[in-house]
């Protein structure tokens, strides 16, 4: 149980109010004009065109609000089972740095996928960072957590998107977002290593 050490903990207050800082910025991000949409969203010929700056605000844009709050919610969960491997304070730009790196990851594999928005591509490198993070400290459950990520993403690209989940966030769901999260999670791995040793 050593996952559950983080409960005796609270964040500075520093750290609060960036999260709430955060979360105020994407709920307003939801009532954005289509045509400020459209600028900020992920577009590989756009990104290929020199607006660079998709690549980190097509994480923050969601299509609806059950779009916004599904991906609340993982980053609230995987917050609490891994912030101890991460300063606090910066724990959003992990999260933003993993975006990015997904987006430029799916810019470089699948130039298919046109168009994009939300946060999961980073969650899903984020969930396979924290779990390396928990198997370097020795933490069993980080075996258990790299596995059922592991074999979701799998599971993804063979089935295909699940169609509830794609009716209700409006979208369709972009499994290959969520593999190239995966690989952005490995990839960041040996950073947050040698950032933690020092």
């Amino acid at each position: 149980m050593q996952n559950l050490s983080f409960l005796h903990r609270i964040p500075p207050r520093q750290s609060l109010l960036a999260a709430g800082i955060f979360l105020l910025g994407l709920m307003l991000l939801l009532t954005l004009p289509d045509s400020w949409v459209n600028r900020l969203n992920y577009q590989p010929t756009a990104v290929l065109s020199g607006e660079w700056w998709r690549l980190l605000t097509a994480n923050l844009l969601h299509t609806n609000h059950w779009h916004l709050l599904l991906n609340l919610a993982g980053l609230g969960l995987l917050w609490l089972l891994h912030q101890r491997h991460f300063n606090t304070n910066r724990y959003l730009l992990w999260l933003l740095l993993a975006g990015s790196l997904t987006n430029l990851l799916l810019l470089l594999t699948m130039p298919q996928l046109d168009r994009m928005v939300g946060l999961s591509g980073a969650l899903h490198a984020m969930v396979l960072l924290g779990a390396l993070a928990d198997i370097r400290h020795k933490d069993s459950t980080g075996w258990l957590l790299l596995a059922l990520v592991l074999a979701k993403v799998a599971y993804e690209q063979i089935r295909g998107p699940d169609e509830g989940l794609a009716e209700l966030i409006a979208a369709q769901v972009a499994v290959d977002a969520h593999l190239a999260g995966a690989v952005a999670g490995a990839l960041l791995f040996p950073l947050w290593w040698y950032l933690h040793k020092k």
